[in-house]
């Protein structure tokens, strides 16, 4: 082996890789999301944590002072990740693809947003931090609901459809679309696959325009 080998081949040594913020705190969600599905909230310790992420127990703490507020930064990461409006020059597309255009693949996924362990984990949560789980339901459910209203109320203006109370149609249509959440929770076999969630989305929205098409 040359030496010029010899320098390529040896690992350098000194000061170990400094990572940057944005990709420490990527690692730490990760870690975090191996750990809830793996052990659940009783094995979800900042210890197991920092483990699997392969930092210390004082780095994670120097970001996140506790793990209520790793939930809470993680939720602002992701927890709206599943909620988008109409792209913009779609808009004047049939309200059936509207509603469709809000759904993202990943809702057929999970149903939710986010995983059902990290739900577990905010639902826990709830006693010590409740301004956690009042973000989280801001961020998914209101939220989402916010978006169908919306595109009910372009829909009523437009005659596709024909409502009376566009808020509580909103809130309805929401609850057909996803699973019921406690099922779920309880036991995540029951969480329905890609394929099974797809066409119940397709049978929801169709049952549903058909309920509120104009009249007469």
């Amino acid at each position: 082996m040359t030496n010029a080998e010899k320098c390529v081949a040896a690992p350098r040594r000194g000061r170990p890789i400094v990572l940057l913020p944005e990709e420490r705190q990527k690692r730490i969600f990760e870690a975090l999301e191996a750990v809830y599905s793996e052990n659940g909230l009783d094995g979800a310790s900042m210890d197991a944590l920092a483990s699997r992420a392969g930092m210390s127990k004082r780095t994670i703490y120097g970001i996140f002072p506790s793990r209520a507020a790793l939930l809470q930064a993680y939720l602002e990461q992701y927890g709206g990740g599943f909620i988008r409006p109409v792209p913009e020059g779609m808009c004047d597309r049939p309200l059936v693809e509207r509603l469709h255009l809000t759904l993202p693949s990943e809702f057929g996924a999970c149903g939710f947003g986010l995983p059902l362990e990290i739900l577990r984990g905010l639902v826990a949560e709830r006693p010590a931090a409740p301004a956690v789980a009042c973000e989280m339901l801001e961020r998914t459910t209101d939220a989402y609901r916010r978006i169908l209203a919306d595109e009910l109320q372009r829909g009523c203006a437009r005659g596709e459809v024909e409502i009376d109370d566009v808020e509580a149609a909103a809130a309805l249509l929401f609850d057909m679309l996803r699973p019921w959440p406690i099922e779920t929770l309880l036991d995540p076999g029951r969480l329905p696959d890609e394929a099974t969630m797809a066409a119940r989305l397709d049978m929801a929205i169709s049952i549903f325009l058909h309920g509120t098409a104009p009249r007469g």
